[in-house]
């Protein structure tokens, strides 16, 4: 399959060829892959835009990279005033890429931001138009799925396309026909990834046609992550010569009806991992079947339990600018999962209501009740939905050492004047690259322990962890879980 094979760009231990049953193209591994290692690194998108709401905080340019290193003053494009860039350096590169084409078009919408789908597409359109993609690129482009059957069958989403593709017509001037256009949208629709950040944070949309070969599975060995605009695939399982390379293109923590009804509506296929085949018989979902319902309507509490939680779940999220009232409408959340005595903590949407709950206590400058749910959440919660590699146990295991040096230090605090976890001189490089697993980010934090002249074992933050673990094991942890 020369035509697949990885553009220069790309370096990778992988192989495209047909996967077996019906999941069109894969990538196989060319040798054995060890826990930690590239399966696959892109060094530059085929395209990648920032959500809207991170158009005023997040560099165009480098998505972020250099604010982590440190504070950057972000400026504003002279010219459409709508993305912004670290410096001079960012604004070349991005101006260079693409962003030449697309200001003038930005600046005659006076004002008015596209969509973030609508924003891709069109730099996709005039890269392709002004020859910025070579041949090979656009061949595996074009050789991705589409779905277009599919989505004609859903009436609002090929409305969607249909005028998005219109707009960047109109927009882009260029003599591509809608329907090719419409094409594109359908191919970045179900072939992107979220572009996240070091700590795992959405704040884009990226695609790459070579990464997007990469099968789902809700058993995956590998994951994906990125260092700005550059995106890495790293296993974390072993993976042998010539086995398949799998990813989640979604959230595999969820229960399993929520995962099958996620990848039929947005993916279009059944998913016939392992781990699905197994049905119920999950972590996600086992503890329905030792639960007694003594009625029809015992089980619909719990669904009723559910909604409401997720509903102060997304109320919560709304009133981010307000994080005491975030606070109290997750904890409301967390208490109503807790009443049913039949939710574990493990159990979606547990455990991300309890993340957005750590995220609302740093911004209230709460650390000593950030620090209690982040020890729930990496010592109950990680080892049970994540695997020992996993990118997200890494960062978790961060943040909990992060806030154990910061309370042991006694830190004053005002409620205006949050503490940026950040600002702590994180190597995100090394959680994003997996130069050690959880054994060696210890090691790091250990070393940062003793460098401050602290000992580990003396700290007032073990006093906390041991109160939290008590009030567990007597059955009052409320909202701990």
């Amino acid at each position: 399959m020369p035509s697949l094979s990885a553009p220069p760009s790309v370096t990778t231990k992988t192989v495209p060829r047909p996967a077996p049953d019906g999941m069109g193209n894969g990538l196989f591994a060319t040798e054995a892959i060890k826990v930690g290692e590239d399966v696959l690194h892109a060094m530059t998108p085929f395209v990648a835009v920032l959500d809207s709401p991170r158009l005023d905080d997040t560099c165009a340019a480098c998505f972020g990279k250099r604010q982590m290193e440190g504070t950057v003053d972000l400026k504003a494009c002279t010219g459409c005033r709508v993305v912004k860039y670290c410096d001079r350096t960012c604004q070349l590169k991005d101006w260079k890429f693409s962003h030449s084409k697309e200001c003038p078009i930005y600046q005659s919408l006076k004002g008015r931001v596209l969509p973030n789908n609508a924003r891709a597409i069109l730099r996709i359109v005039l890269r392709a138009n002004h020859g910025k993609y070579n041949a090979q690129e656009l061949e595996l482009f074009s050789s991705l799925e589409m779905h277009m059957d599919k989505i004609q069958e859903n009436k609002e989403q090929q409305e969607r396309i249909t005028l998005t593709s219109k707009s960047v017509k109109e927009y882009a001037n260029v003599p591509m026909s809608v329907e090719d256009i419409a094409q594109y949208a359908a191919r970045l629709e179900v072939n992107s990834f979220n572009l996240t950040t070091a700590m795992y944070d959405r704040i884009g949309l990226y695609m790459h046609p070579y990464a997007a070969l990469i099968n789902h599975s809700c058993d995956y060995n590998a994951t994906v992550g990125f260092d700005g605009e550059e995106l890495y695939v790293k296993a974390v399982k072993p993976i042998n010569k010539n086995e398949q390379i799998f990813i989640s293109y979604i959230d595999t923590t969820t229960p399993h009806k929520v995962r099958r009804n996620e990848l039929s509506e947005r993916y279009f296929f059944q998913c016939l991992c392992p781990k699905c085949s197994k049905g119920l018989d999950t972590a996600e979902d086992r503890f329905l079947e030792s639960y007694s319902f003594e009625s029809a309507d015992s089980e619909t509490a719990l669904e009723t339990a559910e909604r409401q939680a997720l509903e102060l779940m997304k109320k919560a999220s709304e009133s981010d600018s307000n994080p005491a009232e975030s606070i109290k409408d997750l904890e409301s959340a967390l208490h109503i999962l807790h009443a049913t005595s039949a939710w574990p903590i493990t159990r979606q949407p547990y455990a991300s209501i309890r993340d957005q709950l750590i995220l609302s206590c740093l911004s209230a400058s709460r650390f000593s009740e950030a620090f209690i749910h982040a020890a729930v959440r990496y010592l109950r919660i990680d080892t049970v939905l994540y695997s020992p590699a996993h990118p997200v146990r890494q960062v978790h295991a961060w943040v909990l050492a992060k806030l154990a040096i910061y309370l042991s230090q006694s830190f004053e605090t005002h409620p205006d004047d949050p503490v940026r976890l950040e600002e702590y001189q994180l190597n995100f490089h090394f959680i994003l690259c997996f130069k050690k697993l959880v054994a060696g980010n210890f090691a790091q934090v250990n070393r940062e322990f003793v460098g401050q002249g602290l000992d580990p074992t003396q700290l007032p933050a073990q006093t906390l962890v041991r109160q939290a673990w008590g009030e567990i094991g007597e059955g009052g942890a409320g909202c701990l879980g």
